[in-house]
């Protein structure tokens, strides 16, 4: 009992592990997967694209508020005020250095979005590729197994001792007629063997007879004469009547 439970057990692991290497899920996990990444890779490049965009918006604000604080100092300077027009002016700077950093962060920034989007048209390539491989070799897979299973059917069909058996059957079958034959030629009808026995001596007579007539040697045929036997008849009749008149004499 114990033993027919491992061998169970075995099997369903054998199965698992068969489905676990067979070459379709494979391809099939790997090419998910692939696509996986490929969506991780949009996300991250959407995500830079926004950055990207905000860091621009960032950017654009900050030149707007350069050149007001600019027209602000202008202002200050016209009317004649000098500290004002230095605090504007050092606004001014403040989002010029802003600016500037902002620049070199969006320069940055476009780096790396133009090499995700590289990255991004790769995985996509590769995804095209990857399913034209894909189909490919899942099919052949489906080929490989639909020829072992026919060469392992061809291997447990032994056509030859099939023939060799249906030859040896034939012979018996032969053999088995050949005796039913036999039988009923020796069970056939006994009378017609002992008439067809008397025609062909028959047939022996007929020519023996014919040859004879042929050499001269046929038989004498007997003539009988019917006047003397007729004589010696009335003369019988005679001497029968002269005794019956002597007795009554």
């Amino acid at each position: 009992m114990f033993e027919r439970f491992v061998n169970m057990i075995r099997a369903i692991f054998g199965a698992i592990l068969g489905k676990v290497e067979d070459p379709s899920l494979l391809l099939e996990q790997s090419y998910q997967d692939l696509n996986t990444n490929v969506m991780q890779v949009r996300q991250a490049v959407a995500q830079a694209l926004a950055t990207e965009k905000q860091i621009e918006q960032q950017r654009q604000k900050n030149l707007e508020q350069i050149q007001t604080w600019h027209n602000r100092a202008s202002m200050a300077v016209q009317q004649q005020k000098d500290d004002l027009a230095k605090q504007a002016l050092q606004r001014k700077q403040q989002y010029t250095q802003v600016a500037a950093e902002q620049e070199i962060l969006l320069k940055n920034q476009h780096q790396t979005t133009e090499a995700l989007k590289e990255r991004l048209a790769d995985l996509e390539g590769e995804v095209q590729k990857a399913y034209s491989k894909k189909q490919v070799l899942i099919a052949r897979d489906k080929a490989a197994q639909a020829t072992s299973k026919a060469n392992e059917l061809l291997s447990k069909t032994n056509a030859y001792g099939t023939l060799s058996t249906m030859d040896r059957m034939e012979e018996k079958v032969q053999e088995r007629e050949a005796r039913s034959a036999a039988l009923a030629e020796l069970a056939g009808d006994q009378i017609e063997k002992q008439f067809k026995n008397l025609e062909s001596k028959t047939d022996l007579d007929q020519d023996l007879a014919a040859l004879k007539n042929e050499l001269g040697m046929g038989p004498t045929k007997i003539e009988i004469k019917e006047p003397i036997l007729l004589e010696e008849n009335n003369k019988a009749n005679e001497t029968i009547e002269a005794q019956e008149v002597r007795e009554q004499d």
